[in-house]
């Protein structure tokens, strides 16, 4: 599942081939995972070009120049297809196409038929992982809100901060040396600051990796630089083996050496 770090990448990589080109064609193909029918959708989006493609917590917003704006959650499994009028046909669970001038298109698909593109959306004032709502004092007010609320499940929960997921907040956990298993109300405010500290310092470095490893992707996951959450790795670099069990309903991966707080 694409997450945060991915997703910034993704944006990137889609403005470099589709921003500020017309748009010459509209389908769509999958009307269950799109909120308007064909006809709303080339009112729309016809003779207009995208001006800005932004990640807003795991949702990519495509802004368009007759101010008119679509989101796309790509969830487990959607994927972005940029090829050839000709190639569109061979990819399979498409949910929309849209061809752009210089005979290129723009094809979101997904398997598990979950992916949600969303016309006129409506945003939360829920703050992003990376923006600059999520302050400290924001945090710790969250906390005071979520006592008794398990971390790992505080920290993927998107009604309080918008972009984290299963394998960043792992992550996150192992480099703020905080146990998954810990109770939120339990952790003392110092490490509260590590905590918020490791958010940015992981998903940032995060972000340059991925672009460093996969410089230009616009579908699935790069995860081979991941610490803990690594299906590939038994231990850590520091030798400590690497746990996994089902927590906060997720598969999480941690090592005994971080501390608990019950």
């Amino acid at each position: 599942m694409p997450e945060l770090p991915d997703l910034q990448v993704f944006s990137k990589n889609l403005m470099k081939r589709i921003a500020n080109r017309e748009i010459v064609s509209v389908e769509i193909l999958n009307r269950s995972r799109v909120n308007v029918d064909g006809d709303t959708a080339r009112k729309k989006l016809l003779r207009t070009r995208i001006t800005d493609i932004a990640r807003k917590g795991k949702e990519l917003y495509f802004q368009l120049e007759n101010d008119e704006v679509f989101s796309v959650h790509l969830m487990l499994s959607g994927r972005f297809h940029i090829c050839t009028p000709e190639e569109v046909a061979g990819i399979s669970y498409k949910i929309l196409s849209i061809g752009f001038e210089g005979e290129e298109t723009l094809v979101i698909s997904d398997f598990q038929n979950l992916c949600k593109v969303t016309f006129n959306p409506v945003e939360t004032k829920t703050p992003d992982a990376l923006g600059e709502a999520f302050t400290f004092d924001y945090l710790r007010n969250a906390v005071r809100r979520n006592q008794r609320k398990n971390i790992k499940a505080f920290l993927i929960d998107q009604s309080i901060v918008k972009g984290i997921g299963n394998a960043y907040a792992d992550e996150i956990l192992w480099k703020a040396n905080i146990s998954p298993k810990s109770t939120v109300g339990k952790i003392p405010e110092a490490r509260l600051t590590e905590l918020y500290t490791a958010v940015a310092e992981v998903l940032n470095d995060a972000i340059a990796n991925i672009e460093r490893i996969s410089p230009d992707i616009i579908s699935g996951e790069e995860r081979s630089f991941l610490k803990v959450h690594n299906s590939r790795k038994k231990v850590t670099d520091e030798g400590d083996k690497i746990l996994v069990q089902k927590i906060a309903a997720k598969t999480t991966y941690y090592t005994e050496r971080q501390q608990l707080f019950l």
